[in-house]
């Protein structure tokens, strides 16, 4: 399933260094312009975002079941607005958040291109985590729909892999009681049982 996730984070990355880009055209501008720039590119990025997070759940589902996903983009936004208990934070409050911490060390730092690479670098890595938390969610919903009660946690098998994947492996769950990712961005599959 990640092959369609890893699509969707390419095409989020690509996005991400042309609006990131065009911040660093403003960087000798007041602190008023830096907040509206930084909050423009942010709302910008985020609409982006959540049409490629719903186009990634209606293809996930539709490529599992052969069938269109009767998940929507309330759904997604439910989603977005819950606690994710690996990565500690909601979507809307750390989007915000990253956004807010550059616009701060836009107006505050010497090193303004530094500042926007290193935000670029932390927020990638925050939606490439929930690209995947989609795929899963969406894996498990289809899953369901189909009438599957069962999956089988696969972990990759290589020396990135760690301990708790390596012991999950092969290991049965039922599909209401499948324990979270223990990391950010595991890449374990759930195959049905």
């Amino acid at each position: 399933m990640y092959e369609l996730t890893d699509i969707v984070v390419e095409n989020i990355r690509k996005e991400l260094i042309r609006d990131f880009s065009k911040l660093k055209s403003l960087l000798s501008y007041d602190e008023l312009n830096v907040m509206s720039a930084t909050k423009a590119v942010y709302s910008k990025i985020d609409l982006y975002v959540r049409q490629m997070f719903l186009q990634l759940m209606q293809a996930v589902y539709k490529k599992l079941t052969k069938r269109t996903c009767p998940y929507n983009y309330a759904w997604l936004e439910n989603f977005l607005l819950e606690y994710d208990e690996v990565s500690k934070y909601v979507y809307a409050n750390e989007f915000e958040r990253k956004r807010d911490r550059l616009a701060e060390a836009l107006i505050a730092s010497s090193k303004k291109n530094e500042e926007i690479d290193a935000a670029l670098r932390y927020l990638s890595f925050m939606l490439t985590a929930y690209a995947v938390r989609v795929t899963d969610q969406v894996v498990l919903m289809a899953y369901r729909d189909m009438g599957i009660d069962a999956v089988r946690w696969k972990a990759e098998k290589d020396n990135k892999t760690c301990t708790i994947c390596k012991h999950r492996n092969g290991h049965i769950y039922d599909i209401e009681q499948v324990p979270p990712k223990p990391h950010l961005n595991c890449r374990c599959e759930y195959e049905e049982v």
